[in-house]
């Protein structure tokens, strides 16, 4: 198992009138190797593989994605890294990107398919029409499983050690539910105020995060903040992005948080805005301590 990730105070003028305690959990830098795309919950996701990596070196590993995907990017530097080969079924076109271009140097193959035929690729008939056996290793979408839920809910766990106390709050963002669920599951028995902070138009991630969960929505105690999608996934400010040099890094957005590098748009630069709005219109109370999560991504 890697170290934990390091617990960043953050200075902020914002926090500093609102009287808060403001930290960022470095997820981002929770990596087998720095800047490695294989990073933060996509190596938590990936855990209960990766923990025995002997297991998959000299096999296939097969999974899906978007061509800007994070755990596409992930999986291929863990075969680089671990010695097994990848297959990729890629939604849309065959086109060049910064992502699918890192993808095809890190040696995966890339089948791509029509939106219409992605929607699929739970169907079993389907897979074997990809020519996908019993030999391969087939990784959902995103990577998360329910056996990744105790190593995903990881970093509220560490955070309280780090602290030496239960914070506040402790906010992150969500995409599929699974990191949220992995959280809230690891908090149950803390106190502490868990906000989650979709990137998608939506009020469905609650019963995303229930399902993950195998508990009734109105059981699972957190707090949905649906305000800061931004107009869906992947859509953000223009002047958030920024053009960067690394070839594998697709987009960054500044958002002006002072000892923290550039942060992917899609999930993690909605979640810091969020949190320093709601900071700035006083939803917090004077002395409490806030977590935001910063769960990684190239993307």
């Amino acid at each position: 198992m890697l170290a934990p990730s390091p617990l960043q105070p953050l200075t902020h003028p914002l926090a500093h009138a609102a009287g808060v305690r403001l930290y960022c959990k470095r997820d981002d830098l929770y990596a087998f190797d720095a800047g490695s795309p294989l990073q933060g919950n996509k190596v938590r996701k990936l855990w209960p593989y990766l923990s025995d990596p002997a297991s998959l070196r000299g096999r296939r590993v097969v999974s899906f994605g978007g061509a800007f995907s994070n755990h596409l990017a992930a999986l291929a530097t863990a075969g680089l890294r671990f010695g097994f080969a990848t297959r990729f079924i890629v939604r849309g076109e065959p086109v060049s990107n910064p992502v699918l271009d890192y993808l095809r140097a890190a040696g995966s193959e890339l089948h791509f398919v029509s939106r219409s035929e992605y929607r699929r690729r739970h169907d079993e008939d389907y897979l074997r029409g990809l020519a996908i056996d019993t030999s391969d290793i087939l990784i959902p979408e995103g990577g998360s499983t329910t056996a990744s839920l105790g190593a995903v809910g990881k970093p509220f766990t560490e955070t309280v050690d780090q602290l030496g106390e239960v914070p506040t709050y402790f906010c992150l963002s969500a995409g599929t539910g699974c990191t949220a669920a992995g959280i809230v599951d690891a908090a149950s028995d803390y106190g502490s105020e868990i906000e989650v902070y979709p990137a998608l138009k939506g009020d469905w991630m609650l019963g995303e995060i229930a399902a993950w969960l195998e508990r009734p929505s109105e059981d699972i105690l957190v707090r949905m903040i649906y305000d800061y999608t931004y107009g869906g996934y992947a859509k953000f400010p223009p002047h958030w992005r920024l053009n960067t040099p690394d070839g594998c890094l697709a987009k960054r957005a500044d958002i002006g948080i002072a000892g923290l590098p550039p942060l992917e748009p899609v999930y993690t630069a909605k979640l810091f805005a969020g949190v320093m709005d709601r900071i700035a219109k006083g939803v917090y109370a004077p002395g409490s301590t806030l977590v935001i999560l910063h769960t990684g991504g190239i993307y």
